[in-house]
């Protein structure tokens, strides 16, 4: 079968490889080799881990042993395990991984975004797809069209064009900084500071043996960002109004990170799409079930989707009855993700109460 996937992320290149190794030959159009490349890090659950592995990709990651929680002066309120086989890893290390464990006669094209599907008006199938490329406009066709192309999906919107996608309350600075300090202090703990008022938190996550992550997670309603493309100076002086005081290593990090590659990350807040495909069209990771940061489960669940997909497919004659068993599939494993990524924001904007924190993952 002829697979076009659309985007270069951990969904789209984790399909490509559960596919292809099931005979499928497999396309993949991504909008920048920079989009790519681009990201900090994030937590993998043991579950993406295994996944990985099973399909021949092989990490260098950090394991994450527990999970610190702090106030914002760096007093330790809780200290907890984290669950076994949890790790943390840089973006790009993980695409490098996906990359090399990527088939040679998977082809990766960048500088080609999805614009629109056509579709036969007398099945619902669709029969061609138009890229916007730097070579000018492509419309190309395959079998099954696979869209992995992220939280603002095209591929979505075409099934869902009136789905309410509206910006989650609780948005995101992102920053990664070379610190030996800061990586000596973290060890292989997983620690967050909170303003105990609520609705104001910095995490720090180590990714490799030189670099931190840290995620400042902030309620845009009470701390409204920088409006409009901020620049480095606006995103640099909004942390620090916000957590410049706060304990160590919190402002040595933000004196030696350049916000010059600082993300400030809009999620959305959606309900689960009622299916995540229809006839010769699926949807896999983001672009399926964009998930509240706050689970920590975004990748895992996006490596899950590729592998469901990839058995459904192996299984089932029928690609349309495959299609349904994993949207069938991959719906209820997401549901309670979703429901556990709205909760702990309502406790992340709530007041700080001691005896009631849970680690901020979802389960």
């Amino acid at each position: 079968m002829e697979v076009a996937i659309f985007g270069a992320g951990a969904a789209g290149l984790m399909t490509a490889i559960t596919l292809c190794e099931r005979g499928h030959r497999c396309r993949i159009y991504e909008r920048s080799r920079q989009s790519h490349e681009a990201g900090m890090g994030f937590i993998l659950m043991r579950e993406g881990v295994d996944l990985l592995r099973s399909h021949g990709v092989h990490l260098d990651a950090v394991p994450l042993r527990s999970y610190v929680c702090r106030d914002s002066a760096g007093n330790i309120l809780m200290e907890k395990p984290m669950p076994e086989g949890a790790c943390a890893i840089r973006r790009r290390d993980l695409m490098a991984a996906l990359m090399r464990a990527l088939p040679p006669d998977a082809a990766l094209t960048f500088g080609a975004e999805l614009e629109r599907l056509e579709f036969d008006r007398a099945t619902g199938r669709v029969t061609a797809a138009c890229l916007a490329s730097g070579a000018g406009p492509a419309r190309i066709q395959a079998d099954l069209y696979a869209g992995a192309d992220g939280i603002h999906s095209q591929a979505r919107l075409a099934l869902f064009p009136e789905w309410p996608a509206p910006a989650a309350q609780v948005m995101e600075l992102v920053g990664r900084v070379r610190c030996p300090v800061s990586i000596a202090w973290a060890g292989h703990k997983f620690n967050k500071f909170h303003a105990l008022s609520g609705g104001l938190a910095l995490g720090i996550i180590p990714v490799d043996a030189h670099h931190v992550v840290w995620y400042m997670q902030f309620d845009s309603r009470g701390f409204p960002p920088p409006r409009g493309n901020a620049g480095p100076e606006a995103l640099r002086a909004f942390a620090r109004s916000l957590a410049g005081g706060w304990g160590h290593p919190i402002p040595s990090l933000l004196q030696e990170t350049d916000f010059s590659d600082v993300h400030l990350w809009r999620p959305v807040d959606t309900d689960l799409i009622p299916y995540f495909h229809r006839h010769n069209l699926v949807l896999v990771g983001d672009a399926a079930h964009p998930l509240s940061p706050f689970t920590s489960q975004g990748v895992s669940s996006a490596l899950a989707d590729a592998d469901a997909l990839a058995r459904h497919l192996d299984a089932q004659p029928d690609p349309e009855e495959a299609l349904e068993l994993y949207t069938s599939e991959r719906r209820r494993q997401c549901a309670p993700f979703i429901a556990q990524g709205r909760e702990l924001t309502r406790q992340f904007l709530s007041v700080w109460d001691a005896s009631r924190l849970s680690m901020p993952l979802a389960k």
